[in-house]
């Protein structure tokens, strides 16, 4: 069917091919995608009691900790300190050779390990740790951190403040998820679509409005074309989903779905495969357009790439018995934000684990246009704080530069459990 334009700003949304209703679709429980991890913790050391200084030389026997051994007259070494959050205080309080206040390894204990500030007592001998030890201050093996790679904090460290291992953590395993996040997975409860299933296919070249050498479609994504193969920007793109599977929504009336805007789906086929699908588009129907099968089957029909629906391996274009179910969005890396081209108070939110429920620019609420642009009345000051809410309810702050062009934020919203 042919697909008629839509009003200035509103983008047409997509055609279809064919229409076919299909028979129970099951709510499903939200899929899992997690977001990076937090900070690993800080090392661990340990202590020891006081070292007993020697009458002829033989030291102290007993590690260091936090209170001084006893000075030896001659004394030769200390025995290894042990270590604690900052080790012992002083080792072998005069204790002469390898201890004492002029031990052979720096200010921390002998052979303390962990501490958040360096090992062992603070003068005993042979100490591997201390101000000059070979560990970092925040340890080895860090996980996480805001921005999905070494940890700030990471575990296990060894030795004292001013080692090679530096503060960020050495060898600090890669976040999780995309971007890394501060907090763990969350749960999300999102609203699943009630009626009976049914899939159409289009493309781009069908009735999309075009955009420079691409098209934009009606909720403002990016996408080119390859014949019937699109590929569109800021979308699910982490298997089971992919840069070329995404849905268009029935719409009507100035696009009354919109709020489902950079929502995923899945869709299992009749193959048994299941894909995930980012909704990027208006059905429309009614005062938005003439598609017949989204208006016939609003709360349940999708409209998919082509590529989508082949992959579901459908001989047909109105399979019956069909099935889908929104999900939390597999995407990879953090928000990406951008002005509209030609609004000064307009821009899009987009590469999102679940859809921008609200926005706060500067403390002034925005509101959702009907081509998928997020509105306020007045020009936006750049550098703008955008407060978002996910329709998940969590709540997310980044910053919105000028420029057309894709920012990003480098944040990303917990992943869902």
């Amino acid at each position: 069917m042919n697909r008629r334009p839509r009003p200035v700003f509103a983008l047409p949304g997509a055609c279809l091919l064919a229409i076919g209703l299909a028979v129970g679709c099951d709510t499903g429980e939200v899929g899992s995608y997690d977001a990076g991890s937090g900070a690993g913790g800080t090392g661990s050391g340990r202590g020891g009691g006081p070292g007993v200084a020697g009458t002829t030389g033989t030291g102290g026997t007993g590690p260091g900790g936090s209170s001084a051994g006893a000075a030896g007259t001659t004394g030769g070494d200390g025995s290894p300190g042990g270590s604690g959050a900052t080790g012992g205080s002083s080792g072998g309080a005069t204790g002469q050779g390898g201890g004492g206040n002029t031990g052979s390894s720096g200010a921390g204990g002998a052979t303390g390990r962990g501490g958040s500030s360096g090992a062992g007592g603070a003068a005993g001998a042979a100490g591997r740790g201390g101000s000059s030890g070979s560990g970092g201050g925040a340890g080895a093996a860090g996980r996480g951190g805001s921005s999905g790679a070494g940890g700030g904090a990471g575990a296990a460290g060894r030795g004292g403040t001013g080692g090679s291992g530096g503060s960020g953590g050495s060898a600090g395993g890669a976040g999780t998820g995309a971007g890394g996040t501060s907090s763990g997975p969350t749960q999300c409860t999102l609203q699943n679509h009630s009626g009976n299933g049914s899939f159409t296919w289009y493309n781009f070249a069908q009735g999309t409005a075009r955009d420079g050498n691409g098209y934009r479609t009606a909720c403002g994504y990016y996408g080119t074309a390859n014949g019937t193969t699109d590929t569109v920007e800021n979308i699910a793109s982490m298997s089971p989903a992919a840069a070329t599977y995404f849905a268009a929504i029935p719409g009507n009336n100035g696009f009354d779905s919109k709020s489902h805007c950079g929502e995923c789906v899945e869709i299992t086929g009749q193959n048994g495969t299941k894909i995930i699908a980012t909704v990027i588009d208006e059905c429309p129907y009614g005062s938005d357009g003439g598609n017949t099968a989204c208006q016939a089957n609003a709360a349940g029909h999708l409209d998919l790439s082509k590529t989508a629906f082949d992959r579901l391996g459908y001989p047909v274009g109105n399979p019956n018995n069909t099935n889908w179910k929104f999900v939390p969005c597999p995407v990879s890396g953090n928000v990406k934000v951008r002005f509209k081209s030609g609004n000064n108070n307009e821009f899009f939110v987009e590469n999102v684990i679940t859809p921008i429920a609200s926005i706060m620019v500067n403390g002034t609420a925005a509101r959702r246009q009907s081509y998928g642009a997020w509105h306020i009345d007045s020009a936006i000051g750049t550098p703008a704080t955008l407060a978002m809410t996910d329709m998940a309810g969590r709540s997310l702050t980044v910053t919105l530069n000028g420029g057309t062009s894709n920012q990003d934020t480098g944040l990303q919203f917990p992943g869902c459990l």
